[in-house]
C-alpha cells in the first residue's frame, strides 16, 4: 500500500509547504466576472482584495467554483503511475463547498486508485492542519484506517470563527443559515461560526473590532478548560495592523496558548468579503504524533 495526500489551497497549505511534506497540492479556482484565476498560482491574496477593492464600482462579484472531477481524476491517474494505490483527498467543508459532495459521488468512476474522500468540516487552518497530520502519518507508514482515525480525533476539536464588515458575500453564495431574515440582522459587525457540522451560522454582531475579539476568545475557554494542547490562529483579510493588535491581545488574554497567523486566502475570502477577521483554534495536530498517542489511535 502507498498512500498519497491531495488537498487543495483552501487549505492554506503553500506550494513550497507542499513539496516539503509531499502533499498533492491543488489550486483552488477563482471566477471574477468571466475570468478564472488559480490561488496562490496566478491570484495572491494581496492581488485577490486589491481586484476586490477596485471591483466594487463594476459590481463584479468574486465566486469560488469547484475544482473539476476531471483534475481529480487526472491527479489520480498520474499519481497511480508513481505506483499510488490510496489516496486520500482533504476536501474544504461541504458547509461551504459542494467539492465533497461530488467527490463522494464521483469516486468509483476513478480506477486507477482507492480514493478516500475527506470532508474537513473547516478550512484554512483547522483543514490544513487535518492535512499536515494526515501527511505526517503518511510519512511514518501509518494505514489508511489510522489516517481516518486520528484525522477524525483531530476534526472533533476543530472551531472557527469570523467577524465580517458585511453578509452580503455570504447572502450572495447561501452559505449561511441566519436563523432569521436577513433584513432583521442587528446593526454592527456579524459574527460567523462554523458549526460542528461545516456550515456557517450568524452569531450575533459586534459593535467594534475589539469587542468582536473578546468575544470570539470567549468561545475558546471551554476548549481550553480541557487538559489538551490548543493551536489557535488569527485569520485575516488582508489587515496587517488589525492582525497585530489581536494577536498582542490574544496572549493577553491567554499566555499559555500558542497564537499563529494567517491569512484569509480568495477561496474563503470569497464568503466572507474584504475587512474579515477571524479566529480558528483545535487541538494541536502534533499531540498526536507522539508515541502515546499514536499508540491511542491505532487501537
Amino acid at each position: 500500500m502507498k498512500i498519497a495526500i491531495v488537498t487543495d489551497t483552501s487549505a492554506g497549505i503553500t506550494p513550497q509547504e507542499a513539496v516539503a511534506r509531499q502533499i498533492t497540492l491543488l489550486a483552488a479556482p477563482i471566477m471574477f466576472g468571466n475570468r478564472q484565476y488559480h490561488e496562490y498560482q496566478d491570484l495572491s491574496s494581496a492581488e485577490y482584495y486589491r481586484n476586490v477593492r477596485l471591483s466594487k464600482s463594476k459590481k463584479l462579484v468574486p465566486t469560488a467554483p469547484q475544482i473539476s472531477m476531471a483534475t481529480i481524476h487526472q491527479v489520480c491517474d498520474r499519481l497511480a503511475k508513481q505506483g499510488v494505490t490510496d489516496v486520500v483527498v482533504i476536501g474544504p467543508t461541504s458547509g461551504i463547498s459542494g467539492f465533497m459532495n461530488t467527490l463522494n459521488s464521483y469516486v468509483e468512476a476513478i480506477t486507477s486508485v482507492k480514493v478516500w474522500p475527506w470532508d474537513s468540516r473547516g478550512i484554512l487552518t483547522v483543514m490544513g492542519d487535518q492535512v499536515r497530520l494526515a501527511a505526517a502519518l503518511v510519512e511514518r507508514g501509518a494505514d489508511v484506517p489510522t489516517i481516518l482515525q486520528a484525522l477524525e480525533q483531530l476534526r472533533r476539536t476543530a472551531q472557527t470563527a469570523f467577524v465580517v464588515d458585511s453578509i452580503k458575500p455570504l447572502l450572495h453564495t447561501g452559505e449561511i443559515n441566519l436563523g432569521h431574515g436577513p433584513s432583521n440582522v442587528p446593526v454592527g459587525k456579524p459574527l460567523l461560526v462554523f458549526e460542528n457540522s461545516g456550515k456557517i451560522r450568524f452569531a450575533g454582531t459586534a459593535l467594534r473590532l475589539k469587542s468582536a475579539l473578546d468575544d470570539l476568545l470567549a468561545q475558546m475557554v471551554p476548549d481550553l478548560q480541557a487538559a489538551t494542547p490548543l493551536k489557535a490562529t488569527i485569520l485575516n483579510a488582508d489587515q496587517p495592523e488589525t492582525t497585530e493588535q489581536w494577536l498582542m491581545a490574544a496572549h493577553d488574554h491567554f499566555p499559555q496558548v500558542q497564537f499563529d497567523r494567517a491569512l484569509i486566502g480568495p477561496s474563503l475570502g470569497v464568503h466572507v468579503g474584504d475587512g474579515a477577521m477571524g479566529l480558528a483554534w483545535s487541538l494541536d495536530y502534533q499531540h498526536l504524533l507522539t508515541a502515546e498517542n499514536e499508540n491511542t489511535i491505532k487501537k
